[in-house]
């Protein structure tokens, strides 16, 4: 229903579409989210994306939220990079936190694995994999000719 799932092995760390996107509204989305123990969301929308589908407000009553705006298929910039990492960081010990953007894959597979590199200790390649067989694109920057390779790897590096 919304490609919902960690974004690595045993992570506290989960990658999902945002609401709508491949079907459902937004209380099934929310329901998904809520029920496996998920308490923060960071939306990773660009500023149009999430005026046009009203997000994060729309899930706002129901969880902590973050809004980093990263435009679709591209690497996000430093510092709002770090700005996602700081909401991931800001979850309590044992709390989970669910990443989106449209549809969970690109932006949400690069903030993933930058969060794996930079707060897990992962080389930037594993990473990138790790999230890639947990169902993200962390290359798609990259796929979308908008980065290279090397540009990707030098973001995720700590």
């Amino acid at each position: 229903m919304c490609n919902f799932a960690p974004v690595a092995p045993e992570a506290s760390v989960y990658g999902v579409c945002r609401p709508g996107h491949l079907g459902g509204g937004l209380e099934e989305w929310t329901a998904t989210v809520a029920g496996a123990g998920v308490d923060r969301v960071v939306c990773l929308l660009s500023s149009t994306e999430a005026t046009r589908w009203g997000l994060p407000d729309a899930y706002a009553d129901r969880f902590e939220t973050a809004h980093v705006p990263i435009r679709d298929r591209h690497l996000p910039k430093e510092v709002a990079l770090r700005a996602a990492l700081g909401a991931l960081r800001d979850a309590d010990d044992g709390e989970s936190v669910a990443l989106h953007c449209n549809a969970g894959l690109g932006r949400t597979g690069v903030v993933a694995a930058a969060w794996l590199t930079r707060d897990r200790g992962y080389d930037p390649r594993e990473a990138i994999e790790a999230v890639a067989e947990a169902g993200r694109a962390p290359r798609e920057a990259v796929r979308c000719g908008n980065a290279t390779e090397a540009e990707l790897l030098e973001l995720l590096t700590p």
